[in-house]
């Protein structure tokens, strides 16, 4: 086997997957790509009251209602009282619901490889610790904590609101 077959070899043992980049916080997370629907500028968001405190509303996308969540909030972020500095959503599916998740801004679109990353972690966090699927690290730049999008927007109080309007308008039996 010459070099460039055991480099090929290498390479493929170790295959990259592309990850969208965002920030909240002074924080960079990432998702890999194949979870994210679309990302969209931070349109007019409808709210509606009574709901969990990481649920912002509602937001047309194209003539379909998405809700609309502050995924810096529901990670257990401190609410940032501006929202001048939120620029994205990042669109995904959530079980039955599409989902946008709000968050400080989008960075980049990167490939990372396994070797990047490292999921065995240590560290004490509250609220969703399943969320966190490990930290991809690097030489030149800034850890990158990767998430599992479905985890950490679980919004089963959202669906759970959903249904009932659904139980008071006669639609579900």
């Amino acid at each position: 086997m010459n070099d460039m077959t055991k480099d090929a070899n290498k390479r493929d043992s170790n295959p990259k997957i592309k990850h969208l980049t965002f920030r909240l916080g002074d924080s960079e997370y990432g998702v890999p790509l194949s979870v994210v629907k679309e990302v969209i500028g931070l349109p007019l968001l409808v709210e509606i009251p009574g709901g969990p405190n990481y649920f912002l509303g509602l937001i047309n996308l194209r003539g379909k209602v998405i809700t609309a969540i502050d995924l810096r909030t529901k990670l257990g972020f401190e609410p940032e009282v501006s929202r001048k500095k939120r620029q994205a959503i990042v669109v995904t599916d959530v079980g039955e619901i599409i989902l946008g998740c709000v968050v400080d801004s989008i960075s980049a679109v990167i490939n990372i490889s396994e070797a990047d990353i490292d999921r065995d972690l240590s560290i004490n966090i509250p609220g969703n610790r399943n969320a966190i699927q490990g930290v991809a690290h690097f030489k030149d730049r800034p850890m990158i904590l990767l998430l599992d999008l479905k985890q950490a927007a679980d919004i089963s109080e959202v669906t759970e609101l959903k249904s009932k309007e659904l139980h008071k308008e006669g639609r579900v039996s």
